[in-house]
């Protein structure tokens, strides 16, 4: 591109959801946009994407295919790559670098990007991601009702996690891992929704035929899990 005649009204850095929304929004508002895209959205590891109106079901990249298309409908430009810089210039504007040395210029910048789901360092959780490791039963409770599912202590929301997804089967069992032991009134609100606490390290977790079959403790103890839950 040439830094001469590239100038827009705006360039979104991130072509997922929020920047294709954002995109749509302002070419309907007859901005010039260009979307720059990284082709690595958040939830790429999804098969489907679930309580969005219109589109329940969705896979995430087709969905996004669909977005493209509609922002282009009205002008929006969208190209593959990878801002590295945007430097504020003495007019007001931002000078954007791509990764491929590419440069643009735009009035104003969208940032839509950067979001990243650090996993904890258990053996196959990064594997499973998106699969039968999830975070969310609002979009992924459905999919594994009435299995076992396996919570994953990380915080103390812990608790309220398991409650939650308890609601979508009766069969949850809660892996404290590293977290500090729970109060007894958390034990309580557990055992009346007949929840399971297991203590110990969660090391891993076990896989047969590409479906998860169970959670390994430290001391070589597999509880058997169809879905690990991670925040």
């Amino acid at each position: 591109m040439s830094e001469l005649n590239q100038r827009y009204d705006v360039v979104v850095i991130g072509g997922g959801a929020a920047g294709l929304s954002g995109a749509l929004a302002l070419a309907r508002a007859r901005r010039s946009v260009l979307v720059v895209d990284a082709g690595s959205p958040r939830n790429a590891p999804a098969s489907h994407a679930h309580n969005y109106l219109g589109r329940e079901g969705v896979p995430p990249l087709e969905l996004l295919a669909i977005g493209r298309a509609e922002a282009a409908d009205y002008g929006a430009e969208t190209v593959r790559g990878e801002v590295v810089s945007a430097t504020r210039l003495p007019d007001g504007g931002f000078r954007v670098v791509q990764a491929d040395g590419g440069v643009t210029k735009a009035r104003r910048l969208l940032v839509t990007t950067g979001i990243v789901d650090e996993l904890p360092p258990v053996d196959g959780l990064t594997e499973r991601w998106g699969k039968d490791v999830l975070h969310c039963p609002y979009c992924h409770g459905y999919e594994v009702r009435d299995r076992p599912v396996g919570i994953l202590a990380l915080s103390p929301m812990a608790v309220h996690q398991a409650l939650l997804w308890r609601q979508w089967t009766d069969d949850v069992v809660l892996f404290r891992h590293e977290q500090a032991d729970f109060g007894d009134e958390e034990y309580e609100q557990l055992a009346a929704r007949g929840i399971s606490v297991v203590d110990g390290t969660v090391t891993g977790l076990e896989v047969a035929d590409d479906r998860l079959t169970g959670v390994r403790l430290a001391g070589g103890t597999v509880i058997p899990r169809e879905a690990v839950v991670v925040q």
